[in-house]
């Protein structure tokens, strides 16, 4: 079902009515852009993972919010869905409000349109959001304002904020009361005053409320923006109503302008276990666009997440645990949805739970939100199922035999999938991150000009080596060897072209001052080991690249492939013991 701010306020209570019916949500976005933060590295701890990550949940959008219900019917052991595609865009409610800015990146517009995204209804028609305390600071405004509009409204009581009229105003004061005059005598029960500026309506609040007591005067921001005055007929008792009714409107309108927050809030009171795939940057642009600021601390993000999602699990993380692992060799979410559709897998079917208001079984509309977070549903179900089978729990006849509350499902929740990290798979919100031992990592600093290949055969007395860039002039290498750890400090010494260091002992001095002094010389390890023709007896050095060189992807070497990271892969992830 597709939703908008044409239909967002009608389609509420039925969402709402859906989170509260489900077995378990499941929820997918789209963004304006992916990538804002530093390169990430296969050695990034949790926490410097998480500060580039907040980077990207910062400039961009999340622009399509997908949430699928799911509901178990224990009388026919069957699950249904109810499927949202919902449209969000921060539209400014008032001049007060938040008015963003934000950032596009080009491959990820390219990628949405690609994928036939709609940005025209984003734009006209996204549902409008505010964060709660966004909300209360502007209902705290709205309060004052209301409250000086009816103080305003006592004769007597502002006496002291009458402003003298400038002379070049009479004349448009004269011809504003001129109309009134005229309105007042005539049967007309509604006037609209001829546009003019903020000025020059508080001098016609403050003349025609000492002059008229019968009418009521309300600015009206017209289509375009324009604010006009309105008079109307009414006395004293009929004013405070329309007062009072125009204050309900206001707050009525805020509450309008709150918009897609409700979902997250609803979802947040619901408790219910949420689904996502490969999560993390879905879960960060929730949190910063509808509920808060994204904290600067790690933990105090692991404490926001669990306090708006106290039960999370990723389908990703479960694809590459035991024993999915090793059943399943693609765990892209489309990849996923077909090997959960063959044996030993037994996806049941899940119809709409009513007419309309889901997916088909043959549908296939990868990368719309609300599709995608039905899929990753699906997954959840049929790798649930899987697990029922291997520990022989249920009746084996049936399809719904493992549900969401199952300790089967208990060792995934509250982990978030990590990628490209070598040895740290998952961030743990509800306890302690996974502690890798490094002893067999380096960490070199070195000239721009060097390569893969440069990195390489300064390791090559040591076997095969994992080269994880950090930037232009630094990188990670870990050895296959483990065990030739302790003797590679003593071989490879830190010179005036390049340093090395132990993992440890960069971890332990990172945030110390950058090394600095490393010469130029534009010769790398490889080309030092080249033979150079000689001149008259003198040795003739290749000239120094141009530092004018045009910047170009770094070519990989085979170490890149990360086949030494799988091959040494450990069991890293606390797995209950299927067999």
């Amino acid at each position: 079902m597709e939703i908008t701010s044409s239909n967002f306020k009608e389609k509420l209570p039925e969402i709402e009515a859906a989170i509260d019916s489900a077995s378990f949500l499941a929820f997918d976005g789209e963004f304006t852009g992916l990538n804002a933060y530093r390169g990430i590295s296969h050695f990034d701890m949790p926490s410097e993972r998480y500060d580039k990550l907040q980077e990207s949940a910062r400039q961009f959008l999340l622009v399509q919010f997908g949430l699928c219900t799911f509901h178990y019917d224990p009388a026919t052991d069957t699950f249904s869905h109810q499927a949202f595609n919902i449209y969000v865009w921060p539209r400014p409610c008032s001049r007060n409000a938040p008015d963003p800015r934000f950032l596009c990146q080009t491959s990820s517009i390219d990628f949405l349109t690609n994928q036939n995204f709609d940005f025209n209804k984003l734009f006209k028609h996204g549902v409008s959001y505010l964060r709660p305390a966004e909300l209360e600071k502007l209902k705290d405004t709205l309060k004052g304002r209301q409250d000086h509009r009816r103080l305003s409204m006592t004769p007597g009581t502002d006496q002291n904020q009458s402003i003298p009229i400038p002379a070049d105003q009479e004349a448009f004061l004269a011809r504003v009361h001129s109309k009134v005059e005229e309105f007042v005598k005539s049967d007309d029960q509604q006037l609209e005053l001829e546009k003019c500026n903020g000025f020059q309506r508080r001098l016609i609040y403050q003349t025609a409320r000492e002059k008229y007591k019968h009418l009521s005067l309300t600015s009206v921001t017209k289509t375009g923006g324009d604010r006009v005055i309105c008079v109307i007929k009414a006395d004293e008792e009929q004013q405070q109503k329309m007062a009072w009714l125009k204050d309900q409107a206001e707050l009525s309108d805020l509450g309008e302008a709150f918009g897609f927050s409700r979902v997250i809030q609803k979802m947040t009171e619901s408790g219910k276990l949420v689904v996502g795939h490969n999560m993390i940057l879905d879960v960060a642009h929730t949190l910063n666009q509808f509920c808060g600021p994204l904290p600067e601390s790690y933990q105090d993000f692991k404490a926001m997440t669990t306090a708006v999602f106290p039960k999370l699990l990723d389908t990703k993380l479960m694809a590459n645990t035991i024993p999915f692992k090793q059943e399943i060799f693609n765990s892209s979410l489309e990849e996923l949805h077909k090997a959960v559709q063959l044996p030993p897998y037994d996806l049941p079917p899940v119809p709409p739970k009513f007419s309309g208001s889901g997916y088909k079984a043959d549908s296939a509309s990868f990368h719309e939100a609300g599709f995608d977070a039905y899929i990753t549903g699906l997954c959840f179900i049929a790798m649930s199922n899987r697990l029922g089978l291997l520990c022989a729990t249920g009746d084996k006849t049936k399809a719904g035999r493992v549900l969401p509350g199952s300790h089967l499902v208990q060792p995934f929740l509250n982990k978030l999938y990590l990628m490209k990290i070598a040895d740290i798979p998952y961030i743990n919100l509800a306890g302690e991150d996974l502690k890798p031992e490094r002893s067999h990592v380096f960490h070199i600093t070195f000239p721009k000009e060097w390569k893969t290949p440069d990195i390489v055969h300064m390791f090559s007395s040591f076997g095969y080596v994992f080269v994880s860039w950090q930037d232009d002039t630094s990188a990670f290498v870990s050895l296959k060897e483990k065990e030739m750890a302790p003797q590679v400090l003593e071989v490879i010494k830190s010179g005036s072209t390049f340093r090395i260091q132990s993992y440890q002992s960069y971890i332990d001095t990172k945030n110390q001052a950058g090394l600095v002094g490393l010469e130029n010389c534009g010769i790398t390890p490889t080309l030092e080991k080249m033979p150079f023709p000689s001149f008259n007896g003198a040795e003739v050095k290749k000239r120094p690249i141009s530092p004018e060189q045009a910047v170009i992807k770094r070519h990989k070497s085979v170490s890149d492939d990360l086949e030494v990271v799988k091959a040494d892969r450990k069991k890293t992830f606390d797995e209950p013991d299927w067999e």
